[in-house]
């Protein structure tokens, strides 16, 4: 959900910035000229009242003495000024610039103070009216007579208090929203159980959304429940009538001429097969039901595996396949042992019947691999991992392997009832999840599907 956060920061420090800066443009605008004619009258007749003064110093005492005077006003208020007669000399014997010289015969031309901004400070020239033909000129170094430039810095620490604002608000209004998204996740992960009670209690749009998903997942979860009893009870119903439809189909065999007839094998076949289905289908029910396996006993997995492995060489051999193992050493873990072992089969078995068998040509394919593995510092540090070497799966179908009833395009062949559709990796996927474990499917770069279970928890010490 970091997308959307980063969504609403950008809007709202965005605007929040454009907020602060019009404004401060507005200030400076509108104060700006108030301030600059207000600094202007100021500037006049502060350096008037000291003009006068100077002439009057430099009249009375000499020019010693008012040189002394306007020391202590650069001194002591940055105040720089020069004194000059009618016919332009510096009466003070200070060596004034160009540019003041100019600005007082300009004064001195028009009769009237000069007073202008130059590199953001005011420079100035006024005739004395007590002291006829003189012009006092210079320049302002106080900083309050300085024109006010955009303050960068107060520019700046708005912007970072309105971001820094902005991004709480934006992880605030984002956070309910990356709670509700992990609810649906772990709800679309098969724990119906789950709801957003917390976020249901808010009075916001948020609030109602959340109060949505809840019914709808209260709806959810009674469907599929009212789905799981109604297949464990079908299934457990015709468990019956099935054992007598094969009983019968022996009494008959018996009394027929023909016992040997193909018919009778046919049809044997068939109920062997649907009697597979539905120990299947009663088996997920099951597995459905419960919270946690029945029973966990320090179990070595290495050796199951083994047997396993064993197994599947034997099946694998008559179809002109064979299956290789890698098995780390002494690797326990407390587990449900036939559960864990159902699970494992299944994926052996769907490896082995996707595989093709060798090329004559080139001998290559057949091979079924399954390995045993430690991964420190994994959250679920013990790893099984089955390869084979089939066509694999489209990859946008590959989730779908783990959901009951449904297939891929690519698995439509028919072997066994339960395969036909679809509840062996199935009962595979609820066994793992039973255990707090995590089955997932890749196609391999070499081809082939590749299956991995990885289990948590600590490996047991038992022995």
């Amino acid at each position: 959900m970091r997308g959307y956060t980063l969504k609403l920061f950008w809007w709202f420090w965005l605007t929040a910035a454009a907020a602060g800066f019009a404004h401060h443009m507005t200030t400076m605008i509108i104060e700006g000229d108030l301030f600059h004619e207000q600094m202007m009258a100021n500037v006049r007749e502060i350096a008037t009242v000291y003009g006068e003064r100077l002439a009057a110093r430099e009249a009375a005492e000499g020019a010693e003495k008012a040189g002394e005077y306007m020391e202590r006003l650069r001194r002591d208020h940055r105040f720089f000024g020069f004194l000059f007669d009618e016919d332009g000399k510096e009466l003070l014997g200070q060596r004034s610039p160009d540019t003041v010289q100019r600005l007082a015969e300009e004064a001195r031309r028009t009769k009237d103070a000069v007073i202008r901004m130059e590199r953001g400070r005011p420079v100035f020239a006024v005739p004395l009216e007590d002291h006829p033909g003189l012009v006092f000129a210079g320049r302002m170094s106080n900083p309050y007579f300085e024109r006010r430039s955009i303050p960068a810095l107060r520019l700046v620490a708005a912007a970072l208090v309105a971001g820094l604002l902005s991004w709480i608000l934006a992880v605030r209004l984002a956070r309910p929203i990356r709670t509700l998204r992990g609810t649906v996740q772990r709800f679309a992960a098969g724990e119906l159980g789950a709801r957003a009670e917390t976020i249901a209690k808010r009075r916001d749009e948020i609030g109602g959304l959340a109060k949505d998903f809840n019914g709808m997942a209260d709806r959810i979860e009674a469907l599929l429940q009212g789905q799981r009893r109604l297949l464990a009870d079908v299934s457990h119903e015709l468990r019956s009538p099935l054992t007598r439809l094969g009983l019968g189909l022996e009494l008959l065999r018996r009394r027929s001429s023909s016992p040997d007839d193909e018919a009778f094998g046919r049809m044997e076949t068939e109920l062997e097969r649907i009697d597979n289905l539905i120990g299947s289908l009663l088996k997920l029910a099951r597995l459905e039901a419960l919270e946690k396996p029945e029973q966990r006993t320090p179990t070595d997995l290495t050796s199951l595996l083994e047997e396993i492995a064993s197994d599947a060489a034997f099946e694998a051999d008559s179809l002109g396949k064979k299956v290789s193992a890698d098995l780390a050493e002494g690797v326990h873990l407390k587990v449900d042992p036939a559960l864990l072992r159902r699970a494992v089969e299944n994926v052996v078995r769907n490896a082995i019947r996707y595989t093709p068998a060798p090329s004559t040509r080139s001998g290559d394919g057949g091979e079924i691999r399954i390995s045993l593995a430690r991964l420190p510092g994994n959250p679920r540090p013990i790893r099984i991992l089955v390869e084979d070497q089939g066509k694999g799966v489209p990859p946008e179908e590959l989730d779908k392997i783990f959901v009951p009833f449904l297939r891929v395009e690519s698995a439509r062949e028919r072997t066994t009832a339960d395969e036909g559709i679809g509840l062996g990796l199935a009962i595979a996927h609820r066994a793992v999840a039973l255990h707090g474990g995590e089955i997932t499917a890749r196609n391999r770069l070499e081809g082939g599907l590749a299956v991995e279970i990885l289990l948590p928890g600590e490996e047991s010490t038992a022995r």
